[in-house]
């Protein structure tokens, strides 16, 4: 039986990185996150994991999806034991395939409430997951639409990337504390191409489009939002790519 504490406990955080041609798009920010999560475990990050990471990456392909994952490690059952700790390193590597199909979301209320997110916790998820399958058991989410999630109405996040909202000429992305800080978005933010911003509800109603970003896709364009279709014209989106292009380990010919 597995005593790992991520499997246990869930005592573990990770990141997700595309690797293009053994490139990776602000790999020390990645690890900083990491970091962060992981301290907040009384947790150490191990050292060399890029290496760990490229490797994989090479296995499947000259453009992967890395996800890198560090749990508490081994450890006696327990919640707060008192042997020391070895972190454990996972890294699972798939050839990066974009999907066709167009995004379209439907918000939902996040109802197990917003914590402070500065990295990436696997509980998270977990959380996540469950929202999303009541979603669909409750007829609330449809099978081909992605959820957006709105606390005390307001915009936070998609479920596994941050929201872009393009109101009265200017692109913008929530500030909230519940908003993972994605590796994209600070580098757009960086550029001045998006500002932050509290978000309401109501903006969904009077938007004229949208964009994901997150470490995978980098910016995709968003078809619809609560079945009302949205803007996806090159043009308005270039002001978000053009900062992005050229940097490394984004793809060439990036488009949204």
């Amino acid at each position: 039986m597995s005593l790992d504490r991520g499997l246990l406990y869930a005592e573990a955080c990770f990141e997700t990185v595309r690797i293009v041609r053994g490139e990776v798009f602000r790999w020390p920010a990645h690890v900083a996150r990491l970091r962060r999560g992981l301290a907040q475990f009384d947790l150490r990050c191990p050292e060399e994991l890029l290496p760990l990471c490229l490797h994989a990456a090479a296995d499947v392909g000259d453009d992967a999806l890395v996800r890198l994952t560090i749990s508490g490690g081994l450890s006696e059952r327990g919640l707060l034991p008192e042997n020391k700790r070895k972190p454990h390193t996972h890294v699972q590597a798939w050839p990066y395939r974009q999907s066709a199909q167009a995004i379209a979301l439907r918000s939902l209320r996040w109802s197990p409430g917003c914590l402070a997110r500065n990295a990436k916790f696997t509980a998270d998820y977990a959380a996540t997951i469950r929202v999303l399958h009541q979603a669909r058991q409750d007829g609330l989410l449809a099978q081909d639409e992605q959820g957006l999630f709105i606390y005390n109405d307001e915009i936070m996040a998609t479920e596994t990337a941050n929201i872009l909202i393009h109101v009265n000429g200017r692109w913008f992305t929530p500030n909230a504390d519940a908003v993972l800080p994605g590796i994209v978005r600070e580098a757009l933010l960086e550029s001045a191409c998006i500002e932050l911003a509290r978000c309401p509800l109501d903006w969904l109603a009077v938007c004229d489009a949208m964009a994901v970003c997150n470490s995978g896709c980098f910016v995709r364009a968003v078809a619809s939002i609560d079945g009302r279709s949205l803007t996806t014209s090159a043009e308005l989106f270039s002001g978000l790519v053009e900062p992005l292009q050229g940097q490394t380990g984004v793809p060439d010919g990036l488009c949204v």
